[in-house]
């Protein structure tokens, strides 16, 4: 897929909630579909804190966002979610949150390379994942645009 397939400000919110969906689905198919289930998980989060930056910078597209950013393209795609999280202005609401544990614990682990990783996680492991997942996805609902 290229960059500019589904690069939008809807398109990324509704990826948001449906890989956030499609890890809870993952989760509960068994032990074999865990480590998918974190992979989705965490790029819910990387998905809806680009849709949340969009809608703080009034940006239609991620290339929009970038321009905004005044950074390269290239940097508007990065999987890295505290590099998103830092350009962000509530950023320091974020990290003095409850939810900040949850992101230093476990979300923040989240790798984009769990995609191609044939390993699993525990059950408890994936479950705290996602539990922590659906913390900051409804503190980003709620506490990001002021």
């Amino acid at each position: 897929m290229s960059r500019r397939d589904f690069h939008g400000r809807t398109d990324l919110r509704k990826a948001a909630l449906k890989r956030k969906a499609d890890a809870r689905k993952l989760l509960a198919g068994g032990p074999e579909h865990l480590r998918g289930a974190m992979y989705l998980g965490g790029y819910a989060i990387e998905c809806k804190l680009k849709a949340v930056a969009m809608e703080i910078y009034d940006c239609d597209t991620l290339r929009d966002l970038a321009g905004a950013w005044q950074a390269k393209e290239s940097e508007v795609y990065s999987h890295g979610l505290e590099a998103l999280i830092e350009q962000l202005p509530f950023r320091s609401r974020f990290y003095s949150s409850e939810v900040s544990q949850d992101f230093v614990r476990h979300v923040n682990h989240w790798k984009p390379s769990w995609r191609y990783d044939p390993s699993s996680a525990t059950q408890q492991q994936a479950e705290q994942f996602l539990d922590s997942v659906d913390r900051i996805f409804k503190w980003l609902e709620g506490n990001s645009i002021s």
